[in-house]
């Protein structure tokens, strides 16, 4: 646990003034509404597209029954940037019909009844517990568990395994922060392929697990 506090703590202060994700900004005002709209939105598009995409949809819809009566193919066109936009589309009106059906409009808190919703992946959920909730859960993405497997932390691509691994060694803030810090830490230095291991801040930890080769 030692050596996973030590690495979280040296990625924490070598980010800590790049920017974070748009949904990562999301928890300093959490909005559970924007957050899983956002969650939907974001996946598969560069965080830039995601951006621009949430500012014009945010300035037509302020709630689920917003999302259900805008015209879909006025929803389609805000989404325009997005990949696989038509399916996008179709599930933010179904994620929004259901929450406003069977929950009464309000995000649920827990992960029985958002993963009872159709649309709502593993991912997804823990994105909206973690930063609309604040709770200790961990969305796990292709970075994380490319990184805690290079690292050698864990020798899994299962991303249960991987998220319990993290929510085992990790508390609190250091917690729900380690998603920020994972993605820019992926973008930026241990890339898929070629990762730059000279300038990684925690080089003297990782055990480079898979790298072939390396910058």
């Amino acid at each position: 646990m030692t050596n996973v506090l030590k690495v979280m703590d040296k990625l924490s202060d070598y980010y800590n003034s790049s920017r974070k994700t748009t949904l990562n900004r999301m928890r300093e005002d959490p909005d559970p509404f924007k957050i899983l709209i956002g969650c939907l939105v974001s996946i598969n598009i560069k965080d830039i597209v995601c951006e621009e995409i949430l500012d014009e949809l945010f300035s037509r819809v302020n709630c689920f029954q917003d999302v259900i009566d805008i015209d879909i193919l006025e929803l389609e066109n805000i989404l325009y940037k997005a990949r696989y936009r038509k399916v996008k589309a179709k599930i933010l009106k179904s994620v929004s019909e259901e929450i406003l059906n069977k929950f009464n409009s309000k995000v649920p808190d827990n992960e029985s009844d958002l993963l009872s919703i159709k649309g709502i992946g593993p991912k997804t959920c823990n994105v909206v517990l973690n930063f609309a909730y604040g709770k200790d859960k961990i969305p796990v993405d292709s970075n994380t568990i490319r990184i805690v497997n290079r690292i050698g932390w864990i020798n899994s691509d299962k991303y249960y395994e991987v998220e319990r691994f993290l929510v085992d060694n990790l508390r609190g803030e250091k917690l729900r922060d380690a998603n920020a810090i994972f993605m820019l830490h992926g973008r930026n230095t241990c890339v898929s392929v070629s990762p730059f291991c000279s300038n990684c801040p925690v080089k003297d930890e990782c055990k480079r697990v898979g790298v072939e080769r390396s910058r």
